[in-house]
């Protein structure tokens, strides 16, 4: 039986699946022609110092603006940080409740053109919408209609160039898509291991051509899905183990943060495997349990180190 408690038991078993390299590649010297990936260096960490009232604890997701602002949804405190680009503390906003800019376990969260922010506010079973200064700019709820009988619990979030919310459900093994005036349109993906199943989604992202790319993580895969909802393919099965956030690069290749093997795996379009890098610790060059994975304006990956309460960045080695 499902329950909001997931995620954390999702993190405990990382401990028990770490994975013994911290640097594999595959051989794949076309890509090397193009000066893909070869590697990750570390950058810098945040989250070793206190960010405003405390230090972060079992943060889950992370998104980066237009102009390089980091934020994060710090779950262990019930909060969203703000961060300037060089990981400074700006603001944050939250306290653990059910009031507009409260929370009770935030986990994932995105950014739009138009600087809006938008959380995942679990527990609550709803969005949270803020401004870029992280004020309280309106609520969310996902009401039933027709046959669509409500959301179950809330996880990965990604807005598409319309201004449509992609949404994964992990109770109802589906994600959920809203218009971009915030009401139901549609709902694809069923419980099951089959072609177009799903079986506890989390991260969810929206390449350039508007694919749905969803971490499906107990089916250990990466599901596509067209605009419309409509499947198109999986991969990654013999790498993952319990992904649960995907993003493209700029290279258009495909990063996911492989919780359950604590490190990140980077994937091509066809899911082959380029590159997985980390293993488990607490070092610049260990994970633990990460949770989201995205790049920033500067061309850096950001990565929600979870189980360490820190975000490690990352400049992609070419």
């Amino acid at each position: 039986m499902k329950s909001a408690e997931f995620l954390t038991l999702v993190l405990l078993f990382g401990f028990a699946c770490s994975s013994s390299v911290v640097q594999k590649e595959s051989s794949h010297p076309q890509y090397d022609n193009l000066g893909v990936a070869k590697g990750l260096k570390p950058l810098s960490v945040i989250g070793e110092r206190e960010l405003g009232t405390s230090f972060l604890s079992f943060p889950t997701g992370i998104s980066i603006d237009i102009l390089g602002n980091i934020f994060i949804a710090d779950t262990g405190n019930d909060r969203v940080v703000k961060c300037d680009p060089q990981g400074g503390f700006l603001r944050e906003i939250g306290g653990f409740g059910w009031e507009p800019g409260q929370f009770n376990r935030p986990t994932y969260l995105t950014t739009d053109n138009g600087l809006n922010i938008y959380v995942v506010d679990t527990q609550n079973k709803r969005i949270q919408r803020l401004d870029h200064n992280l004020n309280f700019v309106s609520s969310v709820q996902i009401e039933e209609e027709g046959d669509f009988t409500g959301i179950g619990i809330p996880e990965g979030i990604a807005v598409n160039p319309s201004g449509e919310i992609i949404l994964s459900d992990l109770e109802g093994d589906r994600v959920i898509q809203l218009d971009n005036v915030f009401k139901y349109e549609r709902s694809f993906g069923w419980a099951g291991g089959d072609l177009g199943g799903l079986n506890d989604p989390l991260g969810v992202f929206v390449d350039r051509d508007g694919n749905i790319l969803v971490a499906d993580s107990h089916n250990h895969r990466i599901a596509i899905f067209d605009q419309f909802g409509n499947y198109l393919e999986s991969f990654g099965e013999k790498f993952l183990n319990i992904p649960s956030a995907v993003t493209v690069g700029p290279d258009q290749l495909i990063y996911v943060a492989n919780t359950g093997k604590n490190s990140i795996t980077i994937l091509d379009p066809q899911g082959s495997l380029i590159l997985e890098y980390g293993s488990l610790g607490t070092g610049m060059m260990n994970l633990s349990r990460p949770t989201d994975v995205k790049f920033g304006p500067n061309g850096n990956l950001y990565v929600v180190d979870s189980g360490n309460n820190r975000v490690m960045v990352f400049e992609i080695m070419r």
